[in-house]
């Protein structure tokens, strides 16, 4: 089978569905829990009006919603794209199109005015307004002033349903917008992520049972792919570590 990111991960977690799969702090989930949680999030997201294409501006740090919401992005026909809120922030913006933005609710608290955003302020931090963003959005974390009305709750989106569509092997699909210095854009497929995974393999043995720390997102899929535990390294910042162009 040709090489697709999203359906690597989504067959080691039906094979490995008992074991550990992604531990952050104090929670941990199964195989078996990130597969129905992936799947419960893409069917959710294409019953809200998420189409085939759209793109998603992601700004939650490293996680377990975090993974799961990114995947169900994929799983659901969507892009990811990651934009660091920096001077070339709303440049960006408009050249990747968003159709969506997924954001933790601390963020979308400290982008308009009151105590958090001031805090931020006084070190050094000015956040983009991102409920003026004119995009659909989804929050990460309890409800906080600030967050924009009908935003969609990540959790709740990947609370189970009673049917779950598998995706098909879709290497050509968009799956990851990253960027370099300035706005150069690469956007990475399902295929040439998955192949990135296969390679690194290759590299570095993997199996069952093993556990890998890091915030990376290309070694923590590739420890999902092989059936081993993720454990994500807490983070103070909003980044991730992104695949490598």
């Amino acid at each position: 089978m040709a090489a697709d990111l999203l359906v690597d991960v989504l067959n080691a977690a039906r094979t490995h569905r008992s074991s550990p799969a992604i531990t952050e702090r104090r929670t941990t989930i199964t195989y078996g829990q990130l597969l129905t949680r992936v799947l419960a999030t893409a069917q959710r997201l294409r019953g809200n009006g998420f189409q085939a294409g759209d793109r998603m501006l992601f700004s939650i740090r490293p996680g377990v919603n975090a993974i799961v919401l990114a995947l169900g992005t994929v799983a659901a026909g969507g892009t990811v794209a990651f934009v660091d809120p920096d001077e070339q922030f709303q440049r960006r913006i408009d050249l990747i199109n968003p159709r969506w933005a997924a954001t933790e609710s601390i963020l979308y608290a400290a982008s308009v005015p009151g105590p958090l955003r001031a805090l931020a302020r006084r070190r050094g931090v000015i956040l983009p307004s991102y409920a003026k963003l004119g995009v659909r959005h989804i929050r990460s974390g309890r409800w906080l002033p600030g967050v924009p009305r009908g935003a969609l709750s990540a959790e709740k989106l990947a609370e189970p349903v009673c049917f779950n569509e598998f995706p098909v092997c879709s290497p050509d699909q968009d799956a990851v917008v990253t960027f370099t210095s300035g706005t150069t854009t690469f956007v990475h497929t399902r295929g040439s992520l998955g192949a990135a995974l296969r390679t690194l393999a290759t590299r570095r043995t993997l199996a069952t049972g093993d556990q890998i720390h890091t915030e990376h997102l290309t070694l923590g899929l590739r420890a999902l792919v092989a059936g081993a535990q993720w454990t994500v390294m807490p983070q103070r910042v909003n980044r991730w570590r992104q695949p490598t162009t």
